[in-house]
């Protein structure tokens, strides 16, 4: 990850060492001065607007611009422009979760330094009023007492600030809710885009005279903004910087949003072939040497871990929780709820809060789930759909008890074009997204870290995801069922609660032994909370499906399940045996490879319950015994 250096500004601090030292008054008065400047930073950091019981936060706001007109609670972030323009560095790629305000920090960098006339006066923000603009104005009103530190700053500020709609700024979101798994989605996803940066185009030629501009590129403008099918639009960014750097005379700033959306877990390459030839051509055309680009900042979510300037911008910190939480009064609601619920986001040495849900909890009064409701989950089911070794893991690590360790070079790889993010990078992946997070900081050394589920909102957002790879959300009967069982050992609950999860999964998810299998632990670890759900888990000569060990002294009766499936189709049905007689071979092969074995050493288990299902899409038949544990 780029980050910025103060490393431009080393010639600079070292004029500013050798110059004569003030008188020991001026010294005295320039202390004075650094203690205001402390205090003052303290106060900025907990925001400018003033304490109200009607105030709102900015939850849903769809621009920077609007904080301030709908004179929001917020925490401020304007200074951290000037490491994007103050910085020695061109080109910046900053990576968080989502919903951390990232969209957010471009939409400041767009109104700060964009053309006046091309924002409109919806996206035009006075920041004179914010941080950077009161922490410039208090250095240049003492210009003649600053330390040397502050000195630095102020020209860092003063830089910064010549940026201001100075620059026309070109903004593409690469977004999209479902990422592209099919020739016809790559199609769709890249006409998509094709479509956004027309628009762009076509609002900069509204307000531009296009007479100024050569022939050349007013025929390349006109292409663009009229989304014209022969234009090479792999170019497509290169050719707008290079038009508007012409006309305006200075180079433009590119803002790319969500760069890594269109990420698939089950493709091979994490992404569509055709998805990725496009994108490829399209960011490194106009990122890479590009002489018409002044500054570019590249927002995603893959494969961050370690801590930079930026990583304070991402999150809440403790103390601007608290001021944000004394903003409002919320009796309901607690701070030790909140950093329960949200706080946990290790990135380097520092614990963040998600500002997405600290925000809505704080608007809407109540302690709940927000994050989870933003984003798909469908490809994460899919994947652990087919890979039952992570499935069992992750359900391991949503109970609490195990961590994952991953090494440090998985979170700095991007899968290869013949490896899918389910094959090498699901758990890389899950922490860059936020469901993980490191379990201790991560100091730089080592080979490997731990990970973990974040906090209490994610580990309700797993238990969701566990729950749609049983397709528990689909049939709360089911759910029920099982409760039943747990709590009375009824077989016929039992029984219910597998057949009512089978009717209520997809077709097109029961393809085959392995798809059975998952669907019904992940339903089962979920529900079962007092009992131990052990899958193929090594037990007499072999490895029993799944089994079931009730934790309560008091319930005797534990059980072990075999898995069968029907595979048939016209040409095969009559050589497949039935689901009766698979049911009553998966029985036997219980009793064969004497799978109860292992049960002998849970003390109140007395007998067991061999369960043999056998499964031909939604329809299920099956055996039962019952054996004595013998003692």
């Amino acid at each position: 990850m780029v980050t910025s250096s103060k490393q431009p500004h080393q010639e600079i601090k070292k004029g500013v060492k050798n110059k004569i030292r003030k008188s020991q008054k001026l010294q005295e008065r320039k202390d004075n001065g650094n203690e205001h400047q402390k205090d003052q930073s303290r106060d900025r950091k907990k925001g400018t607007k003033s304490k109200t019981r009607n105030v709102h936060y900015p939850v849903g706001v769809d621009h920077f611009s609007t904080l301030e007109l709908g004179g929001y609670a917020f925490i401020d972030r304007t200074l951290y422009l000037k490491d994007v323009f103050a910085s020695g560095f061109n080109h910046f790629l900053i990576l968080r979760p989502r919903r951390s305000g990232k969209s957010l920090f471009l939409q400041m960098i767009e109104s700060f330094v964009g053309i006046q006339n091309y924002l409109g006066k919806y996206k035009n923000v006075d920041f004179s009023s914010y941080e950077i603009g009161i922490r410039r104005k208090e250095l240049l009103e003492r210009q003649e007492l600053l330390c040397e530190e502050e000195e630095v700053e102020l020209l860092d500020l003063q830089k910064t600030w010549g940026y201001r709609s100075q620059h026309p700024t070109i903004y593409l979101s690469l977004y999209v809710p479902d990422p592209p798994s099919s020739d016809g989605g790559a199609a769709d996803f890249i006409e998509l885009i094709k479509q956004r940066i027309s628009a762009i185009a076509e609002k900069y030629r509204a307000i531009i005279d296009r007479k100024a501009l050569p022939k050349v590129l007013r025929r390349a403008l006109r292409m663009l903004s009229n989304l014209r099918t022969d234009f090479p639009w792999h170019t497509g960014l290169y050719r707008l910087s290079e038009i508007l750097a012409e006309y305006y005379g200075r180079k433009a700033v590119v803002l790319i949003d969500e760069y890594d959306s269109s990420l698939h877990f089950t493709l091979k390459g994490g992404m569509h072939s055709k998805v990725r030839s496009f994108l490829m051509n399209l960011l490194s055309l106009a990122l890479k040497d590009n002489v018409h680009v002044e500054k570019s900042v590249v927002m995603g979510t893959t494969r961050f871990l370690k801590n930079g300037e930026f990583a304070p911008v991402f999150g809440f910190s403790e103390e601007e929780v608290r001021f944000l939480y004394k903003k409002k009064s919320v009796s309901n609601v607690q701070l030790a709820d909140l950093k329960a619920k949200y706080n946990g986001y290790i990135v380097g040495d520092t614990r963040l809060y998600n500002p997405w849900s600290v925000m809505s909890c704080l608007e809407g009064k109540n302690v709940l789930n927000y994050w989870a409701g933003t984003g798909t989950v469908e490809n994460i089911i899919e994947a652990l759909r087919k890979d039952f070794s992570i499935l069992s893991k992750l359900a391991s690590v949503w109970k609490g008890e195990s961590t994952v360790s991953i090494e440090i070079e998985r979170l700095a790889a991007y899968p290869r074009s013949e490896e899918s993010v389910l094959g090498g990078l699901f758990w890389a992946v899950l922490l860059q997204t936020g469901y993980l997070s490191l379990s201790e900081p991560y100091d730089g050394k080592g080979s490997t870290v731990d990970l973990k589920i974040t906090n209490l909102e994610m580990k309700e957002a797993v238990r969701q995801i566990l729950d749609g790879v049983g397709s528990v959300s689909c049939s709360a009967s089911s759910k029920k069922l099982l409760q039943s069982f747990a709590a009375s050992g009824n077989l016929g609950d039992l029984v219910s609660a597998i057949e009512d999860i089978t009717l209520a999964s997809s077709s097109k998810n029961l393809t085959r032994e392995e798809s059975y299998h998952n669907i019904l632990f992940a339903m089962m670890y979920c529900t079962l909370t007092n009992w131990l759900v052990i899958s193929e888990g090594e037990s007499g000569h072999g490895f029993s499906d799944i089994c079931l060990v009730p934790l309560a002294d008091q319930q005797k009766t534990a059980v072990v399940i075999e898995i069968k499936h029907r595979k048939s189709s016209k040409a095969t049905a009559s050589k497949v045996p039935d689901l009766d007689t698979l049911a009553r071979e998966a029985l036997k092969q219980i009793e064969d490879k004497n799978y109860c074995f292992a049960l002998k050493k849970y003390a109140n288990v007395e007998e067991v319950l061999c369960l043999g299902i056998a499964f031909s899409h939604k329809s299920l038949k099956y055996a039962v015994k019952y054996n004595k544990i013998a003692t």
